[in-house]
């Protein structure tokens, strides 16, 4: 599982795989079995390779396009990429990107904050000079307040933060999400399975169950709209998933779905409930390393 091909400045997630390690890795899993787009997945069938492999990303940034995409196509290999329909063409960053500008990136923070978001009262005692780890702290502790909320009151909450901060939400090119136009530029290659991942990236277990449906649903008609493709593909943000989700996956006409729990897939494995490798920005040897601690050699 992979989310960026880039150098960020900062990584608090470890999200990020530089383009010269992603050609590194992709050489590395020629030796461990056949890359196929998650569709083409056939544990059960007969004459299928002993092992088969899935790329996927999540989220849909334009370095998926610009420098993912290259890549796998020197590496003649496919990928399936998990599309955020509701942040395609926006001009903001993805909400958890504006919070590492503003906390990791930002070099002079006011010394005080005092914010609302949902029903939680945050206030941090800043100072003028925050060391690295409390910066880190301040990062986790609004990860966790906004994730838990609604897509309206998340996006309030992060902009609340950004003009306490004097930061712009406003996307560059090294963090945006793909427009329409590169969306289509990707599902046209030839070579990428578009999935869906919700229009807002919601965590789907702490929606009202409306809302968990409508977003899948009107997630994957989006992107069969705009793709051509028949969107078959599935993965939870942030993995987060109950048999209630994954209910509404498959009534929204999905036919499999990832976590992000770590593990293989057999024939035994549930369709919705896909386990995935997150790949960190380990150089070769480091990657086949724990490649081999799941599947052997």
């Amino acid at each position: 599982m992979y989310h960026r091909i880039t150098t960020p400045s900062a990584d608090p997630w470890e999200l990020a795989v530089t383009p010269e390690n992603f050609a590194a890795q992709l050489e590395v899993l020629r030796h461990f079995g056949a890359v196929r787009p998650l569709c083409e997945l056939a544990p059960e069938e007969t004459g299928a390779p002993h092992r088969q492999i899935a790329i996927t990303f999540d989220d849909g940034y334009l370095d998926n396009l610009d420098a993912g995409l290259p890549i796998l196509q020197a590496a003649g290999m496919p990928a399936t990429m998990f599309i955020s329909a509701g942040y395609t063409g926006s001009e903001n960053r993805f909400w958890w990107d504006t919070l590492v500008q503003i906390f990791l990136e930002t070099d002079q923070l006011p010394e005080r904050m005092d914010i609302r978001l949902g029903s939680t009262r945050r206030v941090f005692k800043i100072g003028k000079s925050p060391s690295p780890a409390r910066r880190q702290k301040m990062i986790l502790t609004i990860w966790k307040d906004l994730v838990e909320l609604d897509a309206q009151a998340i996006q309030d909450g992060v902009q609340r933060i950004a003009d306490w901060a004097g930061v712009s939400r406003k996307a560059t090119p090294q963090d945006r999400a793909m427009t329409l136009a590169e969306v289509q530029r990707l599902a046209g290659s030839g070579q990428i399975e578009i999935g869906g991942h919700t229009l807002s990236h919601p965590a789907l277990t702490l929606v009202p169950p409306e809302t968990a449906a409508r977003e899948i649903a009107e997630g994957r008609a989006a992107l069969r709209d705009w793709t051509g493709q028949p969107v078959e593909s599935f993965a939870y943000p942030y993995g987060m998933h109950d048999d209630a989700t994954a209910s509404f996956v498959r009534d929204a006409g999905f036919k499999r779905s990832c976590t992000v729990l770590p593990g293989i897939a057999t024939s035994a494995t549930d369709p919705f409930r896909i386990p995935r490798l997150h790949v960190k920005n380990w150089p070769a040897d480091e990657f086949e390393k724990q490649i081999s601690s799941y599947v052997g050699r």
